[in-house]
């Protein structure tokens, strides 16, 4: 399998061995085309490998991806680790303070997963508003015009005309603003960090606080990472300010929406439904109350197990990209993406 990008990844000439430890699994790489440079030293290994941290010791690099348990200090403190790269978006898996105390560079692959990200919101409304989530099993259970007629009676509502409320407004939130722009929705959005807008959206995205956004918009997006300020960032009371009719999306980490309050707040009839793609712990535990909630509910709800920015396409990029940036760390460059 081969994409153009791809065969534009260069490397410096350097003979150096530069060993980098990483844990997710060799075929992932293979699979897309998008193996490490010959010359880099690469150790896969499990992350509950009893001897990740002595096989470790003389690395300089850590590769990981964005979802798994988080990376404790003591394997930064007994290895030579100096970089850690993410083969996504999130940098919650490690500790940003000690990090950022001991000049250990972070670095993560952004935009690559963005559309795909788009695509999964996309869909997960439309798959909400237009009632498509339990129509094959009513089908196949003999309800053809049962469930015909529900969603007639139900008067369905297209995308257009909708407003959609982007709540993080970097590469994955725009490129959400972008498609829902297509289907004829109106954007609006907010990001207290102020970031770039690209120019095709800033003549149709309005900025807007937090407070207008529950309120008036249709559809409210996620797309923030999980930090101590964005932890919990939709709870009951922001909830209680959506509309009834109101639709949530959530791709982006599960500790920024409280589960509890989003599973009353869909029992109760609140809003009118949500996608889920992440939770507060992955998998989610048997009593996690969205999984638990009555069968009446399930309809309007969601639930994938964090695929949303899984693509062929996204996670060639990922890959590919990752290396690139590793490759700018052993040649002393300014690294890409860098967080911390």
């Amino acid at each position: 399998m081969g994409f153009k990008y791809l065969s534009n990844f260069k490397v410096s000439n350097s003979k150096k061995s530069n060993k980098v430890v990483c844990l997710r699994p060799e075929n992932d790489f293979k699979e897309f085309g998008a193996v490490a440079p010959p010359h880099f030293s690469v150790v896969y290994l499990s992350p509950d490998d009893t001897s990740l941290i002595q096989k470790a010791s003389d690395a300089e690099v850590l590769l990981i991806p964005a979802v798994g348990p988080k990376i404790p200090n003591d394997f930064f403190r007994r290895t030579s680790v100096k970089m850690v790269q993410v083969t996504g978006a999130g940098i919650d898996r490690v500790d940003f303070d000690f990090c950022t105390q001991n000049n250990i560079k972070v670095c993560n692959v952004l935009g690559a997963s963005a559309r795909s990200v788009a695509e999964y919101c996309l869909f997960s409304a439309l798959a909400i508003s237009r009632r498509l989530i339990r129509t094959t099993d009513e089908i196949a259970s003999g309800n053809y015009a049962e469930i015909r007629g529900n969603i007639i009676k139900d008067r369905m509502h297209s995308l257009s005309g909708l407003t959609l409320g982007v709540m993080g407004f970097g590469s994955i939130g725009q490129e959400t603003a972008k498609i829902f722009s297509a289907m004829g929705c109106r954007i609006q959005y907010y990001d207290p960090s102020s970031p770039k807008v690209e120019q095709s959206l800033a003549s149709i995205a309005e900025e807007v606080g937090k407070e207008v956004l529950l309120r008036s918009s249709d559809i409210i997006s996620v797309h923030v990472p999980l930090l101590e300020q964005t932890f919990n960032l939709i709870s009951e009371q922001e909830l209680s300010m959506m509309k009834d009719t109101s639709i949530l999306l959530n791709a982006s980490r599960g500790g920024v929406v409280n589960e509890n309050a989003l599973a009353q707040a869909i029992q109760n009839k609140k809003i009118k439904g949500a996608a889920v793609d992440v939770f507060s712990s992955e998998p989610p535990e048997k009593n996690n109350p969205l999984l638990n909630l009555p069968n009446e509910c399930r309809e309007n709800l969601v639930l994938t197990p964090h695929i949303g920015g899984i693509t062929v396409q996204s996670w060639a990029e990922l890959f590919s990209r990752s290396w690139i940036n590793i490759q700018r760390f052993f040649d002393g460059k300014k690294l890409e993406d860098q967080q911390i």
